[in-house]
């Protein structure tokens, strides 16, 4: 298995650090940064582990830790990335984060700009070079136990909170959505 329990970099240097070969990326969070929700300790003890992801899904994906950490979650919206959205999830109540919904809940620009920021505050990463990341994401999944991972990660005892979350950021969405659309 690969280590994901290096040196955690912030993102203001990841931007510069993150490689651009295939691999796998671990999310920490400072503790308390996401209401009800805790992880591993990374060594460091400053930090829990909250998400794992890949950079290559399969032999034909073109990804790489660079273009899916950077892309996708750094510089992507919620509508491109599974993390965000759980972020969004879980953080929208408490922040007054505005919704929207095409085939997925959206937060609104302005606030996936807050979650921008609110990221750069709160999250950190590590990440390892593998080939094929594909072939070990499940079981890095349950050696590791990120609460945010819903695939490969249902026995987590966090799953239901998060799943909940998204349920209830769907339907807030959806709601602001119908109600926008019969003005």
């Amino acid at each position: 298995m690969v280590d994901l329990r290096g040196g955690v970099v912030t993102l203001e240097r990841a931007r510069d650090a993150v490689p651009t070969e295939p691999g796998v990326y671990a999310w920490w969070s400072l503790p308390g940064a996401l209401p009800g929700i805790t992880g591993p300790c990374h060594p460091d003890g400053e930090h829990e582990l909250i998400y794992v992801g890949i950079a290559r899904s399969g032999p034909s994906s073109v990804a790489t830790l660079r273009s899916r950490v950077l892309g996708n979650h750094v510089r992507g919206t919620t509508g491109q990335s599974t993390l965000r959205r759980s972020l969004a999830a879980l953080l929208f109540e408490q922040r007054n984060w505005r919704s929207r919904f095409t085939d997925r809940p959206l937060l609104v620009p302005d606030d996936e700009l807050r979650l921008d920021d609110w990221m750069q505050q709160h999250l950190a990463l590590t990440w390892a070079v593998h080939e094929e990341p594909w072939t070990m994401e499940a079981q890095v999944i349950a050696e590791l136990t990120p609460p945010l991972n819903q695939s490969a990660n249902s026995s987590h005892p966090l799953y239901r909170v998060v799943r909940e979350a998204r349920r209830r950021w769907r339907q807030a969405a959806q709601e602001v959505s119908e109600r926008t659309s019969d003005e």
